[in-house]
């Protein structure tokens, strides 16, 4: 990867979780999702991924943290979507270094060949084609089907 592989900085939109296993998250999205540290302080990095989804991750009970903000996120009731080229080359890499997939419900907003893992936290990733890449005639039989 080069820095022409990330799109202008910083996006408009990206997500941020609190968190108690700072070192191990960091460690899984760069390690395992393809994430690339952009910029880091002392309680937060932030990261990018050649897709352009960006991700804050702030190391719980933190220095000056608005309340809000302090406690660690147990990974319930929200998810974070990844879109990639190829999500069966993105799930056999992962299952070869042991991270543990699993499948998700067949549902119209997931694309056929979506897969999901859980980070340090418990976050479940949904892994998911590009939209870009999906075909409209397989879209159309993955909505027929559902």
């Amino acid at each position: 990867m080069t820095t022409e592989d990330f799109p202008v900085f910083p996006a408009a939109f990206h997500a941020g979780i609190v968190t108690a296993r700072y070192h191990e998250t960091w460690d899984f999205y760069t390690t395992h999702l393809g994430f690339r540290t952009v910029e880091e302080r002392d309680h937060w990095v932030r990261l990018q991924h050649a897709g352009g989804a960006q991700l804050v991750l702030l190391r719980e009970e933190a220095g000056d943290t608005p309340a809000d903000l302090v406690s660690a996120n147990r990974g319930h009731g929200w998810w974070l979507t990844l879109e990639v080229a190829d999500p069966g080359v993105e799930q056999a890499a992962l299952r070869n270094v042991g991270v543990p997939v699993q499948s998700v419900p067949t549902a119209r907003w997931w694309r056929a060949g979506s897969f999901a893992v859980r980070d340090p936290n418990g976050v479940l990733v949904i892994i998911t084609p590009r939209a870009s890449l999906v075909r409209p005639s397989v879209a159309m039989a993955v909505e027929s089907a559902a």
